[in-house]
């Protein structure tokens, strides 16, 4: 069963490292790797298997060449569209 999360902030004014860590705070119901910047995929294809975000239409992280490009938009599709 999915529960909804709210995923604060994207990639602006983060590193790699701060936003996994972040994201195993506040989801730390569910088994998140924590990763170096290097295997960032690794940690989203993760992230995208989980029940927590299975609701969800999760982009998959071959089709982004940065992280920052699949934070962002993992955030949009997670939170909604930003104001």
């Amino acid at each position: 069963m999915a529960i909804n999360v709210f995923i604060p902030g994207g990639s602006a004014y983060t590193t790699w490292e701060d936003w996994n860590g972040g994201l195993i705070h506040y989801v730390s119901e569910e088994p998140i790797p924590y990763n170096i910047e290097a295997n960032w995929k690794d940690t989203a294809s993760s992230v995208s298997a989980l029940a927590t975000f299975a609701n969800y239409p999760l982009s998959d992280p071959d089709l982004f060449e940065t992280w920052q490009d699949w934070v962002d938009n993992f955030t949009q599709i997670i939170n909604g569209p930003s104001r």
